[in-house]
This record gives C-alpha cells, sequence and structure tokens, in this order.
C-alpha cells in the first residue's frame, strides 16, 4: 500500500508501508494529546535511565502550548505514526541556528522520537528518520543532529545504524 506524508512545508513522500494500517501523518492540532502521550512516554523510559531527564510538573501544558504554537511553522515538523486511530510514533524535528560566530551554524535537531514498545522491531524509526532526513533536504539543510541518553543502547543502535556517529559528548559532574 501506498502511504502519503502531507506536510504544509514539503512536498508529499510517497513510500510503501509494510502494514496497510500504518501510515504517517502530519500532526494535526487536534492531535495534541496523543503529541503529550508519546512525549512523556520517551522522557519517563529516559528519566528510568536517568533521573536527570524527569519532566517538571505541568510540562503537559507547555508542550501543547509550544506544539500549538509551532505545529504549522516552517521551522517545525511533528510526525505521527497511527494505525488507525492510535499516535504509536512520533517525530519532532526543528530547525536549530546556533552563534554567528560558527560557520556551520544550521542543521535540522531531532527533538523526539519515540515509537510505542508494541511497535518496536517494524521499522518505523528508520522511516521516521528517512522523513526527517528528507525535510532537512527541502529545507536546504546537509546535517541532522539529535541528543541521545548516554545508556540507551537500543536508540544509540538505531541511530549507528543510520549512519548517526557521536560528534560530541556531555559531560556531568553533580555537586554536593
Amino acid at each position: 500500500m501506498t502511504q502519503m506524508l502531507a506536510h504544509p512545508i514539503t512536498m508529499p513522500v510517497s513510500f510503501t508501508w509494510a502494514a496497510d494500517d500504518l501510515c504517517i501523518v502530519a500532526a494535526q492540532l487536534n492531535d495534541c494529546e496523543s503529541v503529550i502521550d508519546l512525549f512523556g512516554a520517551l522522557h519517563s523510559y529516559n528519566a528510568s535511565l536517568d533521573a536527570h531527564f524527569t519532566l517538571a510538573d505541568g510540562w503537559e501544558n507547555l508542550l501543547c502550548r509550544e506544539f500549538r504554537e509551532t505545529a504549522h511553522h516552517p521551522d517545525h515538523l511533528y510526525l505521527l505514526v497511527k494505525e488507525g486511530n492510535c499516535a504509536v510514533g512520533l517525530l519532532i524535528v526543528a530547525i536549530h541556528t546556533d552563534s554567528p560566530m560558527f560557520r556551520y551554524r544550521q542543521w535540522v535537531e531531532v527533538e523526539a522520537l519515540y515509537v510505542a514498545p508494541s511497535h518496536r522491531g517494524m521499522g518505523i524509526a528508520q522511516r521516521l528518520l528517512d522523513q526527517a532526513y528528507q525535510w532537512a533536504e527541502v529545507q536546504g539543510l546537509s546535517r541532522v543532529q539529535l541528543y541521545v541518553t548516554a545508556s540507551n543502547e537500543r536508540a544509540q543502535s538505531v541511530y549507528t545504524d543510520q549512519g548517526f556517529s557521536v560528534t560530541q559528548a556531555i559531560m556531568r559532574k553533580s555537586l554536593g
């Protein structure tokens, strides 16, 4: 079955999906609850690996407001993987602009990538990342970056398989 990805910023991208009832769609404003649920699941897992990734009280309202403000902004892309009406995957990417001190100061940053445990191993993360790469090219950017929790070996494996490599390390020292 051929599915289409429709997003107001890019040309539709065609691809073949292995399962007829799964599709990647641009998140709409009425998908805010799904975005919040999947983002919360992602960070709940990250917090289980490192407590410093625990979300703050009221984060849902903040994310909902940010989503509503940026969902149709040309510098952001929110995608959901849906099985029927149920969202089982999330991708949030945005154009990141660094300080003017740097020559190579713009890239697409993967801000969130999550696939529900029930749907892992089906190639969903790879398909979402493929959409991020295509979106980056449409934006005229040739670099995609992301952060991954150091102890999240499964995610690191997915990203390594996609051609990502470590270019910087974030180091932390807890005081007291």
